[in-house]
C-alpha cells in the first residue's frame, strides 16, 4: 500500500511539474511568415529566431551582436547546467531619441545543428527578472512554448486580463499584447503583483520621455477601468515637426490595477484634436470608461482651434531656423559665362531676421576669385576694351524656409534676389579719391537654392540668374547662368 501511495504522489507530482502552463500564465506569441517568434512577459519582450553558424564560431557570435545592436556587453558565458550547448550573452543598450530609457538584454544561443544556431533574446526597460528568464528557456527546451504561440495576425477577439473581447475585423496585432484598431492602440502586460506592475508602468512613462516630443499636458484623473474606479495617468504628446505637415497630438493613458486577480499594466493611446480632447477611440471604449470630464474638456461642437506646441520654456530657443550662417563654396558658370571664367571659390555671410518658427528673411554677400580667366570685351562710351573679370561681389537677401528632416538634421529651401558686381582688373584713367580705380559693371541676381544640414554644418546647392548684358558693358552673349556650391556653418 506504501508503494503505491508513493507512485501515485510520483505520478501528481510528474504532472504539476510537466502540465502545459509551465506558471507561465500571461505570456502570448506571436509567430511571422519567417517563423520567427517575438512573446511577452511580464514587461518582457523575447524573440526566439534562427540564426545560420556555429555556436563555437566567433563570426557567428559577432553577427549576433550586430543583428541586435548589443552595445554593452556586461557577461558573456556559457551554462553548464544546461543540458545543451549554450552561450549567454548579457548587456545593456539606450533606446535612440529616448535619453531616460534602458534596455537589459540577456541572449540565450544554443546550437540547433551544424548549419544553424537558435538565439532567445530577453529585452525589458525594468529590472531584470532571472528566476523567469530561466523558466522561459526550460519550457523552450522542453518544446512547451507553443501552447502559448500563434500564428494569427488579424485580432478579430482578444483575451484581456481573463476576458474575451469580441473586435471584428479592423484590429491587428501590433506584436504580442499589443493591439492595434482605426483610431486606437492598446498595450498591456500581466504581473505577479501591484508592486511590480505599477513600477512598469513608470518606467514607460518615463522611457516615454522622447526628444522628437512635446509634452503638452499631463495630469492625473478618474477613470473606469475593466469596471473598477482607477485612477489613469493622461500624457498628450505632439510631435515636434512633421516635414511642414500638423499632426494631431497623441493622448496616452497608462494604467495600472488589479483585474479578475491579475495585475494589469496597461497603455492606451489614441489622437484627438487637441489636449483637452477627451473622446476614446472604440478599442478603448471596450475597456475604459471617463465618467465625469473636466470642464476644460473639448466640446465638437466648438470652434476648431488646432493644437499647437506647447510654450516656450524659460531659456528654450524661441525659433527653429538658424540666424547665421557663413560659408565657403566656389561659383561654377554655365553657358557662355564660361568663356569668362572656369570657377570662382567664394566666402559669404547671412543674418537672419526670423519672421515665424521655421521662416526667416536673410540679408547676405558673397565674395568670389574667379580663375582659369579669359578676355572678354568691356564696353566704356561705347568702346570695347578687352579685360578680365578679377572680383564677383553679390549682396543679396532671401527669403527661407527650414523642415528639421530627421534628429538634428535639417532641410532648407530658399529663394532671393540682389545685386551682383564685378570687378575687372582694367584701371580707369581718372577716378576720384575714394572710388574704386577698376572699371566694373553690375546687374541684377535672382537665384534660389537648398541647404541640407546636420547640426551645424551643412551642404548648400543654388543657381543664379545674372541678366549682365542690361548695363550694355558686355555683349549678349556674354553669359547669364551659375551655380553656386559650398559648406555653410549656421548658428
Amino acid at each position: 500500500m506504501k508503494y503505491i501511495l508513493l507512485f501515485v504522489l510520483f505520478i501528481l507530482l510528474s504532472a504539476s511539474m510537466f502540465s502545459q502552463e509551465y506558471n507561465l500564465a500571461g505570456m502570448q506569441g506571436l509567430r511571422n511568415e519567417k517563423g520567427e517568434v517575438m512573446l511577452e512577459l511580464s514587461g518582457y519582450e523575447i524573440a526566439i529566431i534562427t540564426v545560420k553558424g556555429q555556436i563555437n564560431n566567433e563570426k557567428t557570435i559577432d553577427a549576433i551582436k550586430k543583428k541586435y545592436n548589443i552595445e554593452t556587453v556586461l557577461a558573456e558565458y556559457s551554462e553548464p547546467e544546461i543540458q545543451r550547448t549554450n552561450k549567454i550573452i548579457e548587456s545593456e543598450s539606450k533606446i535612440k531619441d529616448r535619453p531616460k530609457a534602458k534596455l537589459s538584454q540577456v541572449f540565450y544561443i544554443f546550437g540547433k545543428s551544424d548549419k544553424e544556431v537558435e538565439v532567445v533574446s530577453f529585452q525589458t526597460l525594468n529590472q531584470r527578472d532571472i528566476v523567469l528568464e530561466e523558466e522561459v528557456v526550460r519550457v523552450f527546451l522542453e518544446n512547451g512554448l507553443t501552447y502559448y504561440i500563434s500564428d494569427e495576425r488579424t485580432a478579430n477577439s482578444i483575451s484581456f486580463a481573463g476576458r474575451e473581447i469580441n473586435l471584428g475585423s479592423a484590429c491587428a496585432w501590433m506584436s504580442p499584447h499589443n493591439v492595434n484598431c482605426k483610431g486606437g492602440q492598446m498595450s498591456w502586460s500581466e504581473f505577479p503583483s501591484f508592486e511590480s506592475a505599477n513600477l512598469d508602468i513608470n518606467t514607460r512613462i518615463e522611457a516615454n520621455i522622447n526628444e522628437n516630443m512635446d509634452i503638452l499636458a499631463e495630469d492625473d484623473i478618474d477613470v473606469v477601468f475593466e469596471g473598477i474606479p482607477s485612477l489613469a495617468h493622461r500624457v498628450v504628446y505632439k510631435q515636434k515637426s512633421g516635414f511642414g505637415r500638423r499632426t494631431n497630438p497623441l493622448i496616452v493613458y497608462y494604467i495600472v490595477q488589479e483585474v479578475r486577480g491579475r495585475y494589469i499594466s496597461c497603455v492606451l493611446s489614441n489622437y484627438g484634436y487637441n489636449r483637452n480632447d477627451y473622446e476614446l477611440a472604440p478599442l478603448l471604449q471596450e475597456v475604459m470608461s471617463i465618467p465625469v470630464l473636466p470642464d476644460t474638456a473639448y466640446n465638437q461642437f466648438d470652434i476648431p482651434q488646432f493644437e499647437e506646441s506647447r510654450k516656450q520654456e524659460p531659456g528654450e530657443k524661441e525659433y527653429l531656423v538658424n540666424l547665421i550662417e557663413i560659408r565657403a563654396g566656389s561659383w561654377l558658370p554655365l553657358g557662355s559665362l564660361r568663356n569668362a571664367y572656369k570657377a570662382a571659390p567664394s566666402i559669404g555671410a547671412y543674418i537672419g531676421y526670423p519672421i515665424k518658427k521655421v521662416m526667416a528673411v536673410d540679408i547676405g554677400f558673397q565674395v568670389a576669385f574667379p580663375v582659369s580667366r579669359e578676355l572678354f570685351d568691356y564696353y566704356y562710351r561705347k568702346e570695347p576694351y578687352a579685360t578680365k573679370a578679377d572680383v564677383v561681389v553679390n549682396v543679396n537677401a532671401r527669403f527661407r524656409y527650414q523642415q528639421e528632416a530627421a534628429r538634428n538634421v535639417y532641410w532648407t529651401t530658399y529663394a532671393g534676389a540682389g545685386v551682383i558686381s564685378v570687378q575687372t582688373d582694367l584701371e580707369k584713367e581718372y577716378y576720384d579719391d575714394g572710388e574704386s580705380k577698376w572699371y566694373s559693371f553690375e546687374t541684377l541676381d535672382v537665384f534660389g537654392g537648398v541647404n541640407i544640414r546636420y547640426k551645424k554644418v551643412g551642404l548648400y546647392l543654388e543657381y543664379h540668374y545674372t541678366p549682365y548684358s542690361i548695363a550694355n558693358k558686355v555683349r549678349a552673349n556674354y553669359g547669364n547662368s551659375a551655380v553656386n556650391l559650398g559648406v555653410a556653418v549656421c548658428f
